[in-house]
């Protein structure tokens, strides 16, 4: 059984090649790929993932609004913030409403 992963992105160049990579990864599935966090509890039920990989910066509804949603809505969910800067407040404040870790983007 593979893990099926979300990625939310607002970056169409960095969101294509994060689905090329976990759709070619054996045992990940892709099960969503979205830009932005608006109707995230529609997406989240569509898509049934078990990680999340989630921006912090994106327009509109934030990662860390984001991950609140899914933490309230999809406990069991686990939640892996994407960042290109190590802003520490946003990290915690990320890790506070119920991210699980973060990853840099550039690694």
């Amino acid at each position: 059984m593979s893990i099926r992963v979300v990625v939310f992105d607002d970056t169409a160049l960095f969101l294509d090649s994060m689905s090329l990579l976990i759709d070619d990864a054996p045992g990940f599935t892709l099960a969503g790929a979205y830009t932005d966090c608006k109707d995230i509890d529609q997406k989240m039920g569509e898509s049934q993932p078990d990680v999340v990989m989630m921006d912090i910066e994106m327009p509109g509804v934030n990662g860390i609004e984001g991950v609140r949603q899914i933490k309230k809505n999809f406990t069991k969910i686990n939640v892996l913030m994407q960042t290109s800067f190590e802003d520490d407040d946003k990290v915690f404040n990320a890790i506070c409403s119920g991210a699980s870790g973060y990853i840099l983007k550039n690694t």
